[in-house]
């Protein structure tokens, strides 16, 4: 469009020369006599004023060599910038400072990738269960975690040789052990294959009875004070969502005895040696143990997730709120 316009102008310019020419030649042939001047300057207009080719030169902007009545006066002076506030300058609001507790306790917590929090990145339920505490009585309750994944119930019994672990124990006001799930993995296998369970859970379910048993006696006699806790599981195995889609009928079954075996196993540790029993069965699937829990479950649908986590820790309170 700018290639356009500025030939227009270019002919507009050369018509208005051609004329002035004309008029010039007629002057001159009039020469110098007063009634032909007189009447020539009547009739013919005084010639415009014409800008020399100059200011036709284009620009690298053409809106330069518009006429001046197409630019108000005002224009050049452009408005300032509004200001806003810079960041620096900027006030920022002062955080919250968290509550500085004074010491209270320490929980120490013994088992395999349940407690130790493996598949969910979130806040497992020893920490969570000792933030329980902390805001309930006002005093910072600190957590040893000696959970491993993939331990099995004698790796607790073992781990209570260690110095540091004998230590953790002495200062401790609460212990939670959750243990013996992964000692039935070689079991189930066979179980969900079809081989018959009733002959292979019992061995597993007395070396988890015994195992238990002998953590909780030596843990007590480290500190008699404590309370040593024993949880049970929701499913030693797969559950929810995933385990309908991954095992068929003889492995579903498989798992839910194995579940049965584990917890009883578990029951009667705790009973043995007056350990208090927790139940994360029946916090997750209801008192009849039929309800859905795949919302409590990672996407593995064998470890909780967040919210499982943090149900198993108010299970906990429940029973001892103050640690």
């Amino acid at each position: 469009m700018y290639e356009q316009g500025w030939s227009a102008r270019t002919r507009r310019v050369a018509g208005r020369a051609t004329s002035v020419a004309a008029i010039a030649l007629a002057l001159s042939s009039c020469g110098s006599g007063g009634s032909g001047d007189a009447t020539l300057n009547a009739a013919v207009p005084a010639a415009p004023v014409v800008t020399p080719a100059a200011t036709e030169t284009p620009s690298a902007t053409p809106a330069a060599t518009e006429t001046a009545t197409e630019t108000p006066p005002h224009a050049a002076a452009e408005a300032p910038a509004p200001t806003h506030p810079t960041e620096a300058s900027a006030p920022k609001p002062t955080p919250t400072p968290k509550p500085s507790y004074p010491p209270g306790g320490n929980i120490v917590a013994f088992g395999d990738s349940v407690p130790a929090g493996v598949h969910c990145s979130c806040t497992n339920f020893v920490d969570y269960y000792a933030n329980l505490v902390t805001e309930k009585v006002q005093k910072k309750y600190t957590t040893d975690n000696f959970a491993v994944s993939g331990s099995r119930s004698g790796d607790v019994v073992n781990l209570l040789a260690q110095a540091k672990v004998q230590s953790a124990l002495k200062t401790a006001t609460t212990v939670l052990i959750m243990t013996g799930a992964n000692d039935y993995n070689d079991a189930f296998d066979q179980a969900s294959l079809g081989a018959d369970f009733s002959k292979l859970y019992p061995n597993v379910a007395t070396a988890v009875q015994d195992n238990v048993t002998t953590a909780v006696q030596k843990i007590q006699a480290l500190n008699a004070a404590a309370h040593v806790v024993v949880l049970d599981y929701w499913a030693s195995m797969e559950d929810g969502a995933v385990a309908s889609k991954d095992y068929d009928k003889t492995a579903m079954t498989a798992s839910l005895a194995c579940t049965a075996s584990t917890n009883a196993a578990l029951a009667l540790a705790a009973k043995a040696t007056n350990a208090t029993y927790v139940s994360t069965l029946t916090a997750f699937k209801g008192s009849k143990g039929t309800k859905d829990d795949t919302d409590l479950l990672a996407s593995d649908g064998d470890h909780p997730d967040a919210a499982g986590h943090a149900l198993i820790a108010r299970t906990i309170a429940a029973v001892f709120p103050k640690g």
